[in-house]
């Protein structure tokens, strides 16, 4: 027998061999983790800004009436609930007439706070009293005061959300010609 029989042999024993234990052996597994993390961006709220329209100087009190919309938006990704305050100073007077006083902040009165409206987020379902609410104390009157408008419980509240107010401004008799110009504090905080 030649030298280069035995080999091929031998090579052809080996190959058989290293194929039967693999078979034996089973697939080789691996195993590999999928990491996905999720941030959240906070609270927050605004209104957009109200222009009444202009009046004509008068001798009596009189009102004039506007409607303002509070955005909501809670992106903590926690569901700890929040509510919404809004407050007014008073209105500056800035004019040329002599005597110009500022209308007091007592004097600019929500009138009305709409059901939220879901613009992204958890559905608000009133009758179920899940979703961002109107608060069972009611938010209608001066907003000289912090008034609570908007809450969410726990649990709820998570997207983003939009409510109507109604405000009337009472304008005090003999008011100067000028422009008054109040300014309005909107707070959330994670406290339903």
């Amino acid at each position: 027998m030649n030298t280069i029989s035995i080999r091929r042999r031998v090579a052809v024993g080996l190959g058989g061999g290293a194929l039967l234990v693999a078979t034996l052996a089973g697939p080789a597994l691996a195993s590999n983790t999928v990491v996905q993390a999720i941030t959240g961006s906070g609270l927050t709220a605004s209104v957009a800004d109200l222009t009444f329209a202009s009046v004509p100087y008068q001798n009596a009190a009189h009102d004039v009436t506007g409607s303002m919309v509070l955005t909501a938006d809670d992106s903590r990704g926690t569901s700890l609930g929040w509510n919404v305050t809004i407050q007014t100073s008073a209105f500056v007077w800035v004019g040329t007439a002599n005597g110009g006083t500022d209308i007091p902040a007592a004097n600019f009165v929500l009138t009305s706070a709409a059901v939220p409206v879901m613009v992204a987020g958890q559905v608000v379902n009133v009758a179920a009293d899940t979703g961002p609410q109107v608060p069972a104390i009611s938010p209608l009157l001066s907003l000289g005061s912090a008034r609570k408008v908007i809450s969410a419980t726990a649990a709820y509240g998570a997207g983003t959300y939009t409510q109507a107010l109604g405000v009337t401004l009472t304008i005090p008799a003999l008011s100067r010609v000028g422009v008054y110009t109040g300014t309005l504090t909107t707070t959330i905080s994670s406290t339903p």
